[in-house]
């Protein structure tokens, strides 16, 4: 028997205690002092989820500031035309450095904007079998058929916004997703406030960014049940501040997300840490960090039964050093090595 020690998420909330493992999956979770020395302590949870990236472009140096419109504005944004020049082996190559680096950062899974259409959907499939993959079409004109091919091989259709493209593709694309039970997904309010209306006409499972939202477009979004996932870290680069506490105040759910590869590597504890700064700046509280952290992002993917440590699952877990009993202000100033448990890994990795 295995056992992981120190706070548990569990569907009740943190626990101090202590998790057992045998054969690969979790037998107890338990309150109070373990029965064996663990092979590890800290706050025990499922793998992270990273709720948005934009992985290949890890290997894209960015020279000094640029707008949004200058680095990853669609066609021509400084990232397209990297990508672009990229041969299929470098892509690849690009993609496996960045999912080996999420993974030894505690994150099980995250959920990519790829660019590139089919074929970059199908080389993200290749390279991170972990990813959650929302391809984006390239052509001018809605192609029903590019739509199809691109839902073979990926698990939706990310969106770079609605200002980029016109609203009967948008539509088109978003009914054709739906018709194939996958998820639909856009960037929203990014560089200038956009139509709320128009965006939840298109049922999205979820929007980014929304720096530039009112409070009524995220009592809409709260209304409609749209999460929203923030990536604080991007957006402080582009000078934009998303109102975290605002969404928060309005009810939304919101998840974390490190955004461009380019200008933030898939380390989620660095990524919370700039939203908890952003957030207490606005008179927010440390305490709704956890959340959106922890389980808002599972939300988007998983099963209500994989969202916490629970009795009966696959014991696939990450452990965050936390020393002093947790506390999340704690966990994310802490830069010791993640331990991830996983099974068929002999409980290390």
């Amino acid at each position: 028997m295995d056992v992981l020690s120190g706070s548990v998420l569990t569907k009740e909330g943190i626990i101090d205690g202590y998790v057992c493992i045998e054969n690969g999956i979790v037998i107890s979770v338990e309150e109070g002092v373990p029965p064996a020395p663990p092979l590890a302590s800290g706050l025990v949870v499922p793998p992270l989820v990273n709720s948005h990236t934009h992985c290949a472009d890890i290997g894209l140096k960015v020279p000094g500031e640029m707008t949004v419109e200058e680095l990853v504005g669609p066609p021509d944004g400084l990232k397209h035309v990297y990508l672009r020049g990229l041969d299929e082996g470098s892509l690849e190559k690009n993609i496996r450095t960045y999912a080996e680096t999420s993974r030894r950062n505690g994150i099980g899974a995250f959920i990519d904007f790829r660019e590139g259409g089919e074929r970059g959907c199908r080389i993200l499939r290749k390279a991170a079998p972990e990813a959650a993959v929302l391809g984006r079409p390239v052509s001018q004109e809605c192609d029903p058929g590019e739509i199809s091919r691109i839902l073979d091989a990926a698990d939706g259709i990310g969106i770079s916004g609605i200002s980029d493209m016109e609203h009967r593709y948008l539509e088109k694309a978003a009914d054709l997703t739906r018709d194939r039970g996958k998820m639909f997904a856009v960037h929203a309010s990014e560089r200038r406030r956009e139509d709320i209306d128009l965006i939840l006409s298109l049922d999205p499972a979820f929007v980014v960014h929304m720096t530039e939202a009112t409070d009524s477009d995220l009592l809409k979004c709260a209304e409609a049940e749209v999460p929203i996932v923030v990536c604080a870290g991007s957006n402080r680069y582009f000078k934009k501040t998303p109102p975290i506490k605002r969404m928060l105040d309005c009810g939304v759910d919101v998840a974390i997300g490190t955004d461009n590869a380019m200008l933030r590597g898939p380390d989620m504890r660095s990524e919370a840490a700039v939203f908890m700064d952003v957030l207490l700046s606005q008179g927010g509280s440390v305490d709704d960090v956890t959340d959106p952290m922890l389980k808002n992002g599972r939300k988007l993917l998983y099963p209500h039964n994989k969202i916490h440590v629970s009795v009966g699952t696959a014991a696939d877990l990450t452990v965050l050093p936390c020393s002093g009993g947790f506390r999340m202000d704690r966990v994310l100033q802490n830069r010791d090595p993640i331990f991830r448990y996983r099974p068929g890994k002999e409980g290390l990795d």
